[in-house]
C-alpha cells in the first residue's frame, strides 16, 4: 500500500541521498527513519521541507487515491483508450470523465503516471487547454520511475502533435532533442517507433538522405530483432520514397516486400495497398493509364472484402486514382464526377500524402478545361496551387504548380 514514507524513501534512494543528507539541519536522522517506515507522520512543515530537499512538490508526497480505486480506474481507461481510431465515438470524453475526479490527487506510481498519460492524450484530443499540465506530470513521474520507454512514447505523442499541425520542423526538433536526452536504450518496439517517426519527419522536411538512413536503420533493426512491428508501414514508406527518387530497382523491391508481408501476415490491407501503389505509380510516373486502371480496380476489389480500415471506408483513394486513370485515357466526362466526389481526408498530414491528395485539383482543372469550362479549370488549379506551395519540392508539387501556371497564362492572354 502506498504511504508518504514509502514515497519519501523511494525518491531518496533514486536520488542516492543518505538519511542524514535528506534530514539536513531541520530533521533528525532517527525521525526521518521513523517517517520512512510509517511509524511517524510528518507535520505539514516537515513535509514541505522534505519535498524541498527532494526537489518535488509537497503534493507528490501526500497520500493519493486508494490503490484499488486507482487500478480500477486505470483498467477502465485502458479499455477505452485501446478503441481503434476508426471506431471512436465518445471514448475520449468518457476517459476524461473517469480520470478527472482523481487527476489532481495522483502521486508517484506507475498507475498514476499511466493515468495522467492517457488523460493528457484525451484532453488534447478534446482541445482542453490544460492538457500539457497533465502531460508534464506524467512525463516527470515516468522519469522518476526510470520508465524510459513510456517517456519516449509521450515524447513521440508531443512531436506528432506538431506533425499533425503541419509544423514539420518543430516536430522533428522535439523528437530529436528528446531522443538525445535519454541515456538508456529503449526496448525494441520503441526503438523501431522512434526510427520510423524520425524517417517520416526527415522526409517531411525534405531531408531525403536522412530519411533513407533512418528507414534503412529501422528495417535492419527489425530484421536483426525478428520483430515485424511497423514493418508494413516502413515498406510502404520506402516504396513511396523510391518512386519520388526515381529509383525503379528499390521501388520494385519494396513493392514486392509489401506484397510478401500481406501474404505472410495474411494482411489483406497490405495486399490492397500494393495494388494502390502500383496504380499510383503508373498514373503519376509512367503514364500507363491502362495498367493504372487495372491495379486500382484490384485495389477496390480487395478493399471491398473488409471495411475496418479508415482508408477503405470512404473509397477516397480509389476515387482519386480512378479519376486520374480515366483522365489519362481521355474519358473526361467519366473522370470529372469521380474526381469531384473525392475529398481530401482530414487524417492526411505527411507532405507525400497531402501532395498526392492535392493533385485532385489539378486533374479536375484539366478535365474542366477539356470539357470547355476554362473558368472552373482556373479556379480548381488555383486551389491546388495555394495548398501545395508551402510543402517540400517533390514531383507532385511541380505538377500542381505547372498546371496552375499554364492555366493562369492562358487566362491572362485572353
Amino acid at each position: 500500500m502506498d504511504t508518504i514514507g514509502l514515497r519519501i524513501r523511494q525518491l531518496r534512494k533514486e536520488q542516492k541521498l543518505t538519511l542524514e543528507a535528506l534530514a539536513g539541519n531541520k530533521l533528525t536522522k532517527g525521525m526521518l527513519s521513523l517517517i520512512e517506515n510509517g511509524k511517524a507522520r510528518p507535520s505539514m512543515e516537515s513535509l514541505s521541507y522534505i519535498a524541498q530537499q527532494l526537489g518535488v512538490e509537497s503534493s507528490e508526497l501526500m497520500e493519493d487515491v486508494n490503490p484499488t480505486e486507482k487500478r480500477t480506474v486505470l483498467e477502465k481507461a485502458e479499455k477505452l483508450f485501446k478503441v481503434e481510431f476508426s471506431d471512436l465515438t465518445d471514448e475520449h470524453e468518457q476517459i476524461v470523465e473517469l480520470i478527472k475526479p482523481i487527476a489532481d490527487k495522483l502521486t508517484l506510481s506507475y498507475e498514476s503516471a499511466r493515468l495522467l498519460d492517457i488523460f493528457s492524450r484525451s484532453t488534447h484530443q478534446l482541445k482542453h487547454k490544460d492538457w500539457e499540465i497533465h502531460y508534464n506530470r506524467a512525463m516527470k513521474m515516468y522519469e522518476q520511475l526510470h520508465l524510459y520507454n513510456q517517456s519516449a512514447s509521450l515524447v513521440l505523442f508531443k512531436g506528432m502533435i506538431q506533425f499533425t499541425a503541419h509544423n514539420y520542423e518543430e516536430a522533428l526538433a522535439i523528437i530529436m532533442q528528446e531522443h538525445a536526452r535519454f541515456d538508456s536504450p529503449f526496448d525494441a518496439m520503441t526503438t523501431i517507433e522512434y526510427l520510423y517517426c524520425e524517417s517520416l519527419l526527415f522526409s517531411a522536411v525534405g531531408n531525403y538522405e536522412q530519411a533513407q538512413i533512418k528507414m534503412t536503420e529501422a528495417l535492419n533493426f527489425s530484421k536483426e530483432e525478428r520483430i515485424f512491428y511497423r514493418i508494413d508501414d516502413l515498406y510502404r514508406l520506402a516504396c513511396f520514397q523510391a518512386m519520388i527518387n526515381g529509383n525503379e530497382e528499390d521501388r520494385s523491391y519494396y513493392l514486392m516486400k509489401v506484397r510478401q508481408y500481406g501474404e505472410f501476415a495474411e494482411n489483406k490491407f497490405s495486399t490492397a495497398i500494393a495494388e494502390y501503389l502500383e496504380a499510383h505509380f503508373h498514373n503519376s510516373y509512367t503514364n500507363d493509364y491502362l495498367k493504372a486502371n487495372i491495379h486500382i480496380e484490384r485495389f477496390l476489389e480487395l478493399g471491398n472484402e473488409f471495411t475496418s480500415n479508415t482508408l477503405m471506408k470512404d473509397n477516397n483513394h480509389y476515387l482519386l486514382e480512378k479519376g486520374k486513370s480515366l483522365y489519362g485515357l481521355g474519358k473526361f466526362k467519366e473522370a470529372l464526377p469521380i474526381l469531384i466526389k473525392y475529398q481530401v481526408p482530414t487524417y492526411l498530414h505527411h507532405p507525400y500524402d497531402l501532395s498526392t491528395a492535392y493533385e485532385v485539383y489539378s486533374y479536375r482543372a484539366l478535365c474542366y478545361s477539356q470539357l470547355g469550362d476554362q473558368e472552373k479549370a482556373l479556379n480548381e488549379a488555383k486551389i491546388g496551387y495555394d495548398l501545395i506551395i508551402k510543402l517540400p519540392d517533390i514531383p507532385y508539387k511541380k505538377f500542381i504548380i505547372q498546371t496552375y501556371t499554364d492555366f493562369k497564362k492562358s487566362s491572362d492572354s485572353i
